[in-house]
């Protein structure tokens, strides 16, 4: 990739500035503050557009950092490259309420929306991540020299484990990592639902076999009522012994009766009798009274027997009613008892089908086993991956280091607790002993051997902000000779004038491009 040409509407401090660049080294020179970091990041943001945060964070974010105050709708600009072969246009507009982004092939007029994955597709799929850590170079200004040693290690290790990028194993074991989160999260909350369904139920079992034991108590009851009420003879029950006494006094009551009219007609008759003969005055007189006695006698004990006859005729209603009462309760209590029962049944199989679910693995359960596997394969993939890219990234670092210092040191070496040695060919060197400067170089040589892996499909072009401010102009000279030597597009920003005489001195063909704001 080559960037031809820069026009910058309206970005940070700079408005209205056309940068042309060769496809070499450029060096962009200007005195502090003329806008060197700004057209920077304004090639990383056409490249990769400009996010917007939110909350605190957007208060120090990339895009409100470079927001023009005067006319922000104009907030962007266009940027022509070539890449693949090929000739383009991108422009962009950054602005929130009017964001756009167009890419244009300038050889086939063919015309995409910038944001939908044309870009990246362009571009060798490089992501904003490993731009930022190879290609992007940054002074290192706060850095000790213990912290680089630190920085060192944690880049290394970093992008032994970083895979191919083609095949981007972290973001992948990442992703994995956050579906068996999502996965777990459900299979906890299945099971816990589970479990509440199983305390239900079995909750609800314990208070319907408390109230079917109540309802046994009841029923028991009921039926010792029912047996005391129908206890009889051998040869009769209660009933019959009630309808018996019924009769008896019936009987009896009829056989005063009869008593009573013979008593009655008895008396009339013998009396008239007796008084149809005056010799007998005395004689009728007596029948008379005789028979009136016995009258009053028997309507007195028909009187007493009538009364019986009604009480045990309430004895049975009585009894009846209670049978009655006591029979309809035993049947509610009976149909309550069924019904407790079959919910007791119906309980029971919820309860075993519950117990089941839990001993049955659940679909969640089935995805995590599945991710399980999946993560363990990514694992055993990245580790040849890791082994292969960690040796590739070191050898390549340990050429361009050996390089850049003239042979000095030839190989950067880590052992497995990160601790960086290098090698000048007759010892080996802790990092933390080197001076800042070799340092910094093994810092340069590490992140443009990555570069060099991950930006395979297409060269990006090397942008290096204020990094030689560490450097003598023995160690500045030889990386500006490998810069040359290797043929690709570089733009260094400098707010000093040793770069272009250091260039000058070695006859390196350069462009010069003066910043002012």
């Amino acid at each position: 990739m080559v960037i031809r040409r820069l026009k910058i509407k309206n970005f940070g401090k700079i408005r209205d500035k056309d940068v042309v660049l060769s496809p070499g080294l450029n060096v962009l020179y200007g005195e502090n503050e003329s806008g060197k970091t700004t057209t920077h990041t304004f090639i990383r943001s056409m490249l990769y557009g400009v996010r917007r945060l939110r909350g605190k964070a957007a208060q120090n974010d990339t895009y409100t950092k470079y927001e023009p105050w005067e006319n922000p709708a104009e907030y962007g600009g266009i940027m022509w490259f070539t890449s693949g072969g090929k000739n383009y246009r991108l422009t962009r507009n950054f602005y929130k309420e009017k964001k756009f982004g167009e890419l244009l092939c300038e050889d086939d007029g063919s015309l995409v929306d910038a944001e939908q994955g044309a870009l990246e597709a362009i571009l060798g799929n490089v992501s904003e991540a490993v731009y930022d850590n190879t290609v992007s170079v940054a002074q290192l200004k706060s850095v000790t020299g213990r912290d680089l040693v630190r920085e060192l290690q944690n880049y290394m290790a970093s992008y032994q484990g970083a895979g191919d990028s083609s095949i981007d194993m972290g973001r992948a074991m990442q992703m994995l990592k956050m579906s068996r989160k999502g996965y777990m999260t459900e299979s906890a909350r299945r099971k816990k639902e589970l479990e509440k369904e199983r305390e239900k139920i079995s909750s609800n079992m314990d208070y319907i076999r408390k109230e079917i034991r109540e309802l046994d108590e009841k029923r028991n009851k009921v039926t010792q009522q029912q047996d005391g009420m129908n206890m009889g003879t051998r040869d009769r029950s209660a009933e019959d012994l009630l309808d018996l006494r019924i009769d008896r006094v019936k009987k009896r009551r009829e056989a005063t009766d009869a008593v009573l009219a013979v008593a009655v007609i008895g008396g009339i008759a013998g009396t008239g009798c007796l008084a149809a003969f005056s010799s007998y005055v005395i004689l009728s007189v007596l029948a008379g009274v005789a028979a009136a006695a016995i009258s009053v006698a028997a309507l007195f004990f028909r009187t007493r027997l009538s009364r019986e006859l009604n009480k045990r005729e309430r004895q049975r209603e009585r009894w009846l009613s209670r049978h009655d009462e006591l029979t309809w309760s035993r049947n509610n209590l009976d149909q309550d008892y069924e019904e407790k029962y079959t919910a007791l049944s119906n309980l029971q199989a919820e309860l075993a089908e519950c117990e089941e679910n839990t001993e049955v693995m659940t679909p969640e359960e089935t995805e995590i086993q599945a991710l399980n596997m999946a993560m363990e394969t990514i694992e055993a993939l990245s580790g040849n991956i890791t082994d292969q890219v960690g040796d590739r990234l070191k050898h390549r670092t340990s050429q361009i280091l050996s390089e850049i210092t003239g042979g000095k040191y030839k190989e950067v070496i880590m052992d497995e607790e990160l601790h960086i040695f290098v090698n000048t060919g007759e010892r080996t060197v802790p990092a933390g002993r080197l001076s800042r400067g070799t340092l910094e170089q093994i810092y340069f040589a590490l992140r443009m051997a990555a570069g060099e892996l991950f930006c395979r499909e297409e060269a990006f072009p090397v942008i290096l902000d204020d990094v030689f401010g560490m450097y003598d102009e023995e160690r500045l000279a030889s990386v500006l000779r490998w810069l040359d030597k290797e043929n690709r597009q570089v733009i260094i920003s400098t707010c000093h004038k040793r770069e272009m005489e250091i260039l000058d001195k070695e006859g390196i063909s350069y462009q010069k491009i003066l910043l002012q704001v």
